[in-house]
Protein backbone atom coordinates (compact mmCIF):
# COMPACT_ATOMS: atom_id res chain seq x y z
CA UNK A 1 0.00 0.00 0.00
CA UNK A 2 2.55 2.40 0.93
CA UNK A 3 4.05 1.93 -2.63
CA UNK A 4 1.04 2.71 -4.32
CA UNK A 5 0.98 5.87 -2.58
CA UNK A 6 4.35 6.73 -3.36
CA UNK A 7 4.00 6.42 -6.80
CA UNK A 8 0.47 7.38 -7.70
CA UNK A 9 0.28 10.72 -8.28
CA UNK A 10 -3.58 10.61 -8.95
CA UNK A 11 -6.02 10.97 -6.31
CA UNK A 12 -8.68 9.30 -7.68
CA UNK A 13 -6.17 5.91 -7.43
CA UNK A 14 -5.28 6.47 -3.95
CA UNK A 15 -8.58 6.81 -2.80
CA UNK A 16 -9.77 3.42 -4.50
CA UNK A 17 -6.62 2.12 -3.33
CA UNK A 18 -7.37 2.65 0.12
CA UNK A 19 -10.99 2.01 -0.45
CA UNK A 20 -9.70 -1.40 -1.73
CA UNK A 21 -7.20 -2.20 0.88
CA UNK A 22 -10.26 -1.54 4.11
CA UNK A 23 -12.23 -4.53 3.80
CA UNK A 24 -9.23 -7.09 3.90
CA UNK A 25 -7.61 -5.57 7.39
CA UNK A 26 -9.55 -6.53 10.57
CA UNK A 27 -10.67 -3.75 12.96
CA UNK A 28 -8.40 -4.74 16.77
CA UNK A 29 -9.97 -2.92 20.22
CA UNK A 30 -7.37 -2.70 22.75
CA UNK A 31 -8.70 -2.28 26.45
CA UNK A 32 -6.68 -0.49 28.69
CA UNK A 33 -6.59 -2.13 32.43
CA UNK A 34 -8.99 1.16 33.72
CA UNK A 35 -11.20 0.35 31.10
CA UNK A 36 -11.52 -3.00 31.84
CA UNK A 37 -12.45 -2.82 35.50
CA UNK A 38 -15.09 -0.44 34.71
CA UNK A 39 -17.00 -2.78 32.12
CA UNK A 40 -16.41 -5.31 34.88
CA UNK A 41 -18.21 -3.14 37.67
CA UNK A 42 -21.09 -2.34 34.49
CA UNK A 43 -21.42 -6.09 34.42
CA UNK A 44 -21.58 -6.51 38.15
CA UNK A 45 -24.20 -3.80 38.53
CA UNK A 46 -26.59 -5.48 36.09
CA UNK A 47 -26.28 -8.28 37.61
CA UNK A 48 -26.99 -6.84 41.02
CA UNK A 49 -30.08 -5.27 39.32
CA UNK A 50 -30.93 -8.44 37.84
CA UNK A 51 -30.91 -9.74 41.67
CA UNK A 52 -32.89 -7.25 42.97
CA UNK A 53 -35.86 -7.56 40.18
CA UNK A 54 -36.09 -11.88 40.94
CA UNK A 55 -38.79 -10.85 44.00
CA UNK A 56 -42.42 -11.16 42.93
CA UNK A 57 -43.99 -7.51 41.61
CA UNK A 58 -47.14 -6.29 42.79
CA UNK A 59 -47.41 -7.95 46.76
CA UNK A 60 -50.86 -6.69 47.08
CA UNK A 61 -52.93 -6.27 50.19
CA UNK A 62 -55.08 -9.34 51.43
CA UNK A 63 -58.72 -8.95 51.02
CA UNK A 64 -62.12 -10.12 53.35
CA UNK A 65 -59.58 -10.71 56.49
CA UNK A 66 -61.11 -11.60 59.27
CA UNK A 67 -60.08 -12.99 62.88
CA UNK A 68 -62.06 -14.34 65.78
CA UNK A 69 -61.29 -16.10 68.96
CA UNK A 70 -63.08 -18.78 70.83
CA UNK A 71 -62.86 -17.14 74.25
CA UNK A 72 -62.31 -13.33 74.14
CA UNK A 73 -61.37 -13.32 77.95
CA UNK A 74 -58.08 -11.79 79.16
CA UNK A 75 -55.23 -14.54 80.19
CA UNK A 76 -57.88 -17.13 78.93
CA UNK A 77 -56.07 -20.29 77.95
CA UNK A 78 -56.68 -23.08 75.02
CA UNK A 79 -58.21 -20.20 72.96
CA UNK A 80 -58.58 -21.14 69.55
CA UNK A 81 -57.51 -18.15 66.50
CA UNK A 82 -58.90 -18.65 63.16
CA UNK A 83 -58.75 -16.64 60.21
CA UNK A 84 -60.31 -16.24 56.69
CA UNK A 85 -59.15 -13.78 53.47
CA UNK A 86 -58.51 -14.34 49.76
CA UNK A 87 -55.19 -13.73 48.00
CA UNK A 88 -54.69 -10.83 46.15
CA UNK A 89 -51.92 -12.65 43.94
CA UNK A 90 -50.93 -16.14 42.38
CA UNK A 91 -47.81 -17.62 44.24
CA UNK A 92 -46.61 -20.45 45.81
CA UNK A 93 -47.29 -20.20 49.08
CA UNK A 94 -44.47 -21.20 51.40
CA UNK A 95 -45.16 -19.54 54.74
CA UNK A 96 -48.22 -17.31 56.16
CA UNK A 97 -47.31 -15.43 59.37
CA UNK A 98 -49.58 -13.99 61.83
CA UNK A 99 -48.55 -11.06 63.65
CA UNK A 100 -50.66 -10.37 66.76
CA UNK A 101 -50.53 -6.67 68.03
CA UNK A 102 -50.23 -5.51 71.73
CA UNK A 103 -48.01 -8.19 74.15
CA UNK A 104 -48.69 -10.99 76.34
CA UNK A 105 -49.61 -13.70 73.67
CA UNK A 106 -48.63 -17.28 75.02
CA UNK A 107 -49.65 -21.01 74.35
CA UNK A 108 -48.82 -23.57 72.06
CA UNK A 109 -50.25 -23.51 68.96
CA UNK A 110 -51.58 -26.49 67.42
CA UNK A 111 -53.61 -27.25 63.63
CA UNK A 112 -57.35 -27.62 63.74
CA UNK A 113 -58.34 -26.85 60.09
CA UNK A 114 -56.80 -25.42 57.10
CA UNK A 115 -58.28 -25.10 54.07
CA UNK A 116 -57.38 -23.45 50.71
CA UNK A 117 -53.43 -24.25 51.08
CA UNK A 118 -51.69 -26.99 51.58
CA UNK A 119 -51.10 -29.50 54.78
CA UNK A 120 -47.86 -27.78 56.88
CA UNK A 121 -46.89 -26.81 60.83
CA UNK A 122 -47.54 -24.29 62.92
CA UNK A 123 -45.64 -22.00 65.59
CA UNK A 124 -45.29 -19.33 67.69
CA UNK A 125 -42.35 -16.84 68.94
CA UNK A 126 -43.54 -14.06 70.59
CA UNK A 127 -46.71 -12.36 69.25
CA UNK A 128 -46.03 -13.95 65.46
CA UNK A 129 -47.72 -16.99 64.81
CA UNK A 130 -46.28 -18.71 61.49
CA UNK A 131 -47.86 -21.09 59.50
CA UNK A 132 -45.41 -23.13 57.21
CA UNK A 133 -46.67 -25.32 54.17
CA UNK A 134 -45.00 -28.64 53.80
CA UNK A 135 -45.19 -28.78 49.67
CA UNK A 136 -46.09 -25.79 48.87
CA UNK A 137 -47.78 -25.72 45.26
CA UNK A 138 -49.38 -22.28 43.27
CA UNK A 139 -52.74 -20.80 45.32
CA UNK A 140 -54.17 -18.93 42.54
CA UNK A 141 -55.24 -14.89 43.24
CA UNK A 142 -59.09 -14.61 45.40
CA UNK A 143 -58.48 -17.90 46.84
CA UNK A 144 -60.57 -17.85 50.09
CA UNK A 145 -58.34 -19.37 52.70
CA UNK A 146 -59.05 -20.04 55.99
CA UNK A 147 -56.91 -21.26 59.06
CA UNK A 148 -57.67 -22.27 62.94
CA UNK A 149 -55.22 -23.04 65.60
CA UNK A 150 -55.70 -23.91 69.01
CA UNK A 151 -53.72 -23.81 72.18
CA UNK A 152 -53.21 -20.28 72.18
CA UNK A 153 -53.25 -17.93 75.64
CA UNK A 154 -54.61 -14.79 75.81
CA UNK A 155 -52.76 -11.36 76.48
CA UNK A 156 -53.67 -10.87 80.35
CA UNK A 157 -54.16 -6.75 79.75
CA UNK A 158 -57.20 -5.42 78.31
CA UNK A 159 -57.79 -3.70 74.39
CA UNK A 160 -58.56 -4.04 70.97
CA UNK A 161 -55.94 -6.31 69.32
CA UNK A 162 -55.39 -6.67 65.01
CA UNK A 163 -53.28 -9.12 63.45
CA UNK A 164 -51.14 -8.48 60.11
CA UNK A 165 -51.23 -11.37 58.09
CA UNK A 166 -48.87 -12.14 55.66
CA UNK A 167 -48.01 -15.27 52.80
CA UNK A 168 -44.49 -15.32 51.20
CA UNK A 169 -42.98 -17.47 49.25
CA UNK A 170 -39.83 -19.96 49.70
CA UNK A 171 -37.36 -17.22 48.76
CA UNK A 172 -38.71 -16.00 51.49
CA UNK A 173 -40.18 -13.16 49.64
CA UNK A 174 -43.63 -11.35 50.69
CA UNK A 175 -46.69 -12.37 48.04
CA UNK A 176 -49.36 -10.63 50.13
CA UNK A 177 -49.76 -8.16 52.60
CA UNK A 178 -48.78 -7.37 55.42
CA UNK A 179 -52.45 -6.80 55.84
CA UNK A 180 -54.46 -5.78 58.78
CA UNK A 181 -57.10 -7.76 60.02
CA UNK A 182 -60.45 -7.15 61.82
CA UNK A 183 -60.67 -6.33 65.29
CA UNK A 184 -60.52 -8.66 68.76
CA UNK A 185 -61.84 -6.86 71.90
CA UNK A 186 -60.25 -8.98 75.14
CA UNK A 187 -62.66 -8.16 78.00
CA UNK A 188 -62.15 -8.30 81.50
CA UNK A 189 -62.87 -11.71 83.86
CA UNK A 190 -63.39 -9.65 86.91
CA UNK A 191 -65.30 -6.84 88.65
CA UNK A 192 -62.56 -4.98 90.82
CA UNK A 193 -64.23 -3.93 94.04
CA UNK A 194 -63.31 -1.23 96.61
CA UNK A 195 -64.46 -0.93 99.72
CA UNK A 196 -63.86 1.30 101.86
CA UNK A 197 -64.41 1.74 105.81
CA UNK A 198 -63.46 4.30 108.26
CA UNK A 199 -61.29 3.55 110.70
CA UNK A 200 -63.81 4.04 114.04
CA UNK A 201 -63.25 3.45 118.35
CA UNK A 202 -65.71 4.16 120.40
CA UNK A 203 -64.91 4.39 124.23
CA UNK A 204 -67.20 4.90 127.09
CA UNK A 205 -66.71 5.49 131.03
CA UNK A 206 -69.13 5.20 133.02
CA UNK A 207 -67.55 7.30 136.42
CA UNK A 208 -65.69 10.17 135.64
CA UNK A 209 -65.59 11.25 139.81
CA UNK A 210 -65.93 9.66 142.99
CA UNK A 211 -65.44 10.49 146.32
CA UNK A 212 -65.15 7.87 149.02
CA UNK A 213 -66.02 9.38 152.70
CA UNK A 214 -63.82 7.25 154.83
CA UNK A 215 -63.86 6.69 159.05
CA UNK A 216 -61.21 4.41 160.76
CA UNK A 217 -63.27 3.23 163.31
CA UNK A 218 -66.23 1.79 161.63
CA UNK A 219 -64.58 -1.20 159.70
CA UNK A 220 -67.12 -0.50 156.73
CA UNK A 221 -66.31 2.84 156.37
CA UNK A 222 -62.51 2.51 156.74
CA UNK A 223 -61.93 -0.18 153.85
CA UNK A 224 -63.70 0.95 150.59
CA UNK A 225 -64.04 0.01 146.92
CA UNK A 226 -65.26 2.26 143.90
CA UNK A 227 -66.44 0.60 140.63
CA UNK A 228 -65.30 2.01 137.40
CA UNK A 229 -66.98 0.58 133.98
CA UNK A 230 -64.98 1.05 130.78
CA UNK A 231 -66.81 -0.16 127.30
CA UNK A 232 -64.31 -0.32 123.90
CA UNK A 233 -65.80 -0.85 120.54
CA UNK A 234 -63.33 -0.65 117.35
CA UNK A 235 -62.86 -2.24 113.81
CA UNK A 236 -59.16 -2.05 114.56
CA UNK A 237 -57.57 -4.54 112.50
CA UNK A 238 -54.89 -5.94 115.19
CA UNK A 239 -57.50 -4.28 117.88
CA UNK A 240 -56.36 -1.94 120.60
CA UNK A 241 -54.65 -1.47 124.47
CA UNK A 242 -55.96 0.16 127.45
CA UNK A 243 -53.72 1.64 129.54
CA UNK A 244 -53.75 3.61 133.15
CA UNK A 245 -51.86 6.22 134.78
CA UNK A 246 -52.05 8.81 137.84
CA UNK A 247 -50.75 11.73 139.10
CA UNK A 248 -47.16 11.60 139.83
CA UNK A 249 -47.98 12.27 143.41
CA UNK A 250 -50.34 9.72 143.66
CA UNK A 251 -53.62 10.06 146.48
CA UNK A 252 -52.63 13.25 148.46
CA UNK A 253 -54.04 15.52 150.62
CA UNK A 254 -53.30 19.15 150.76
CA UNK A 255 -53.01 19.52 154.47
CA UNK A 256 -50.16 20.46 156.43
CA UNK A 257 -47.27 18.46 155.00
CA UNK A 258 -49.15 17.18 152.08
CA UNK A 259 -49.66 13.58 153.31
CA UNK A 260 -50.05 10.66 151.02
CA UNK A 261 -51.84 7.01 150.92
CA UNK A 262 -49.73 4.99 149.76
CA UNK A 263 -49.38 2.81 146.70
CA UNK A 264 -50.88 -0.62 146.91
CA UNK A 265 -47.38 -1.42 145.05
CA UNK A 266 -45.17 -0.06 142.51
CA UNK A 267 -46.51 -1.04 139.36
CA UNK A 268 -48.63 -4.09 137.91
CA UNK A 269 -44.85 -5.65 138.00
CA UNK A 270 -45.39 -6.22 141.82
CA UNK A 271 -48.98 -7.10 142.25
CA UNK A 272 -49.89 -8.68 145.36
CA UNK A 273 -53.19 -9.54 147.42
CA UNK A 274 -54.80 -6.59 149.06
CA UNK A 275 -52.26 -5.52 151.22
CA UNK A 276 -55.02 -3.68 154.06
CA UNK A 277 -54.68 -0.16 155.78
CA UNK A 278 -53.01 2.83 154.59
CA UNK A 279 -53.32 1.68 150.73
CA UNK A 280 -54.53 2.81 147.37
CA UNK A 281 -54.56 0.47 144.91
CA UNK A 282 -57.15 -1.08 141.88
CA UNK A 283 -57.44 -4.37 140.43
CA UNK A 284 -58.74 -5.35 136.53
CA UNK A 285 -61.40 -7.40 135.08
CA UNK A 286 -63.02 -8.01 131.66
CA UNK A 287 -65.40 -9.38 129.24
CA UNK A 288 -64.27 -9.58 125.51
CA UNK A 289 -60.84 -7.83 126.04
CA UNK A 290 -57.92 -9.94 127.70
CA UNK A 291 -57.02 -8.38 130.95
CA UNK A 292 -53.75 -8.03 132.31
CA UNK A 293 -52.17 -11.44 134.09
CA UNK A 294 -50.86 -9.54 137.06
CA UNK A 295 -54.16 -8.95 138.04
CA UNK A 296 -54.83 -12.50 138.14
CA UNK A 297 -57.07 -14.23 141.27
CA UNK A 298 -57.98 -10.10 141.99
CA UNK A 299 -54.97 -8.91 142.71
CA UNK A 300 -54.08 -5.37 143.65
CA UNK A 301 -51.39 -2.99 141.78
CA UNK A 302 -50.60 0.88 142.47
CA UNK A 303 -50.62 3.47 139.38
CA UNK A 304 -47.73 4.71 138.46
CA UNK A 305 -47.73 8.27 136.69
CA UNK A 306 -45.58 6.87 133.64
CA UNK A 307 -48.74 4.18 132.46
CA UNK A 308 -49.07 1.13 132.33
CA UNK A 309 -51.18 -1.87 129.81
CA UNK A 310 -53.72 -2.96 132.32
CA UNK A 311 -55.76 -4.57 128.97
CA UNK A 312 -55.82 -5.13 125.15
CA UNK A 313 -58.38 -7.07 122.28
CA UNK A 314 -55.82 -8.53 119.39
CA UNK A 315 -59.08 -7.49 116.63
CA UNK A 316 -61.97 -5.65 116.12
CA UNK A 317 -64.63 -5.98 119.10
CA UNK A 318 -67.41 -6.99 116.74
CA UNK A 319 -70.60 -5.30 117.72
CA UNK A 320 -70.42 -6.86 120.82
CA UNK A 321 -68.52 -4.01 123.10
CA UNK A 322 -65.67 -4.90 125.28
CA UNK A 323 -66.39 -4.14 128.74
CA UNK A 324 -63.02 -3.62 130.92
CA UNK A 325 -64.30 -3.05 134.81
CA UNK A 326 -61.25 -1.56 137.41
CA UNK A 327 -62.30 -1.44 141.35
CA UNK A 328 -60.57 1.29 142.64
CA UNK A 329 -60.17 0.51 146.89
CA UNK A 330 -58.67 2.52 149.74
CA UNK A 331 -57.94 1.34 153.02
CA UNK A 332 -57.43 3.66 156.42
CA UNK A 333 -56.51 3.16 159.75
CA UNK A 334 -55.63 5.88 162.18
CA UNK A 335 -52.23 6.02 160.97
CA UNK A 336 -53.72 8.08 157.70
CA UNK A 337 -54.38 11.75 158.63
CA UNK A 338 -57.36 13.86 158.01
CA UNK A 339 -58.56 15.66 155.15
CA UNK A 340 -59.19 15.19 151.36
CA UNK A 341 -56.97 12.85 149.47
CA UNK A 342 -57.34 13.49 145.48
CA UNK A 343 -55.63 12.08 142.46
CA UNK A 344 -56.62 12.00 138.69
CA UNK A 345 -56.52 8.64 137.04
CA UNK A 346 -56.39 8.72 133.15
CA UNK A 347 -57.71 6.16 130.97
CA UNK A 348 -56.23 5.78 127.33
CA UNK A 349 -57.33 3.56 124.45
CA UNK A 350 -54.73 2.94 121.61
CA UNK A 351 -56.47 1.24 118.46
CA UNK A 352 -53.88 -0.54 116.41
CA UNK A 353 -55.51 -0.32 112.12
CA UNK A 354 -52.38 -2.27 110.90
Amino acid sequence: MKDRVRTSLSGEDWVGDIAAELPRRRPRVRLTRRALVAALATVTAIAGSIAVDLSPAGAAALTNVTWSVSNNQVSATSVNYSYSFKTAATGSIKTITFAVSGAGLAGTPAIVKNFGVPSGTVARVGQTITYTVTTPVSVAAGLPLYLEFSGLTNSSTLGAYTTNITTANVTPATIDGPTTSSTVTLAATSTAVNVAVDKSLTFTLDTTSFQLAMDPSLAALADQTQVIGITVLTNANSGYTLTVNDNATGLQSSGTGSPTIARASVGKANSLAWPGAGRFGYTVTATGATADTAFASSKYAGYTSAGEQIASHSGPTGGTPDTITITDRVAIDYSTATGDYTDTVTYTVTPNYS
